[in-house]
């Protein structure tokens, strides 16, 4: 566990470890978000990859309208 302090703008700055843990770059979207009371981070996917990833999870045949709604739920492009 590593902790950090909050900065005067609410900045929290994520060690390079954790950074090239998850092929975070500088210019990277990140996703924030909360869940029970945690705040969740996570780095922001290409639409590509998500495409891809949607389809391997799904078994079988999987529509375009399922997966424009999965990757609209998953992954709104700015």
């Amino acid at each position: 566990m590593i902790t950090k302090n909050v900065l005067a703008k609410g900045q929290i700055v994520i060690p390079k470890t954790i950074r090239d843990l998850l092929g975070v770059n500088v210019g990277d979207k990140m996703i924030v978000d909360v869940e029970n009371g945690k705040i969740i981070l996570s780095k922001k996917q290409n639409i590509v990859d998500a495409f891809l990833e949607v389809c391997k999870r799904s078994p079988g045949k999987i529509s375009m309208k399922e997966i424009k709604r999965e990757l609209a739920n998953r992954y709104e492009e700015d």
